[in-house]
């Protein structure tokens, strides 16, 4: 919530001084004709977009133990006045909410997939008849790495110590993305660029439930069932409860694909996507490899595991394209006139957001 709240922040920061017309003339215009896009709607995103993004990527990881450091209450306080100013002021609300239905819809798709998940992750360990005594896998990819980090300390030091972004600054990054239709800049609704993302999220963790539960693989790590499962009941009402409840670690068999690294290929392909091929979107990518080989290290997966976490969404994201294609004029907002009146605030959506800052910041402590 913190790290939420202080993107906010910065995020309008920097889109206001992006407004600023000596900055929309950056030589950044010139050099952008020399650079291909995916889409031809990229020369109506902002140059400014992608230097916010790039900040988001690169001061999130440093910002955030300051950030930690400030009581809850304030940074709800400081963040709340400028999410609510940003959904007043919001001139092109009618383009917005027609997405909107798509964007709920897989949002729940989603929460489904993950309920189904979790549960099978249980299953899955629980079935594991090895779960006590095994050998975890050759990973040739872990043994080159630590053999290097021996010759080369600083490879150690660039691929696990230096820039430590994980997946929430992925996830701040892309939901700046997403907000940033408030600001004039790019041509896309957030809500149909969540709902793509969404969409992609729900049927690549879809196929990894089935592929972790048609061959189970070891954990690199011993003893991974005995320090989060509990022994296997006798009962079923006894073995759905533990399925579906809290007290339980993580999964220990779930590896092929990683749930994780498809959430960080699915935060670069949107950056990449919908505000084209600038810094920020090699940025994402760069951060998306640098990920894959720490949980590598850290023996969080096998390295097959984020190969083809990122290889699979990466199709998932190309066959959902129609959820919201950047290419298709349908779906491209049309520029405005500059004095054109807004559409009008939709009051149940501002709502919605007050009540949800109010229960987080009376229901949740320390987050």
């Amino acid at each position: 919530m913190n790290r939420s709240v202080a993107i906010v922040l910065i995020t309008k920061i920097s889109f206001f001084f992006c407004r600023d017309p000596g900055i929309r003339n950056w030589p950044v215009a010139s050099i952008r004709k020399k650079m291909a896009t995916t889409s031809p709607h990229h020369s109506r995103v902002r140059p400014g977009l992608g230097l916010v993004l790039a900040c988001i990527l690169l001061l999130t990881p440093t910002l955030t133990p300051f950030v930690r450091r400030i009581p809850l209450p304030l940074l709800l306080a400081a963040g709340s006045f400028p999410v609510l100013q940003l959904l007043v002021r919001f001139k092109r609300w009618n383009d917005e909410l027609a997405y909107f239905t798509r964007f709920l819809r897989a949002t729940l798709f989603l929460i489904a997939v993950v309920v189904v998940e979790n549960f099978c992750t249980w299953a899955t360990s629980a079935s594991d008849v090895r779960k006590y005594e095994y050998t975890p896998l050759q990973d040739n990819v872990e043994l080159l790495l630590l053999k290097a980090f021996d010759g080369y300390p600083l490879l150690r030091w660039v691929v696990v110590g230096s820039w430590q972004i994980d997946m929430h600054t992925l996830l701040l990054a892309f939901i700046a993305l997403c907000l940033s239709p408030a600001y004039d800049a790019l041509p896309y609704s957030g809500f149909g660029m969540a709902s793509r993302f969404m969409d992609t999220i729900a049927f690549t963790h879809l196929i990894r439930t089935i592929a972790f539960m048609i061959t189970v693989l070891p954990n690199p790590q011993l003893d991974c069932y005995r320090r989060n499962f509990p022994p296997v009941p006798d009962t079923a009402a006894e073995y759905i409860a533990i399925g579906f409840g809290a007290k339980r670690g993580h999964g220990c068999n779930d590896l092929v694909i990683s749930g994780h690294g498809a959430v960080y290929a699915a935060c670069a392909l949107g950056i990449a996507t919908y505000c084209g091929k600038r810094g920020s979107g090699w940025l994402a990518w760069l951060g998306v490899f640098k990920l894959c080989l720490q949980e590598t290290v850290d023996k969080t997966h096998y390295s097959v595991d984020m190969f083809l976490a990122v290889v699979t969404t990466a199709l998932v994201w190309s066959w959902r394209r129609g959820v919201y294609d950047e290419a298709d004029e349908r779906v491209t907002w049309k520029a405005r006139r500059k004095n054109s009146a807004k559409d009008p605030v939709p009051v149940w959506l501002v709502g919605s957001v007050v009540v949800v800052l109010l229960i987080v910041g009376v229901g949740v402590k320390g987050v």
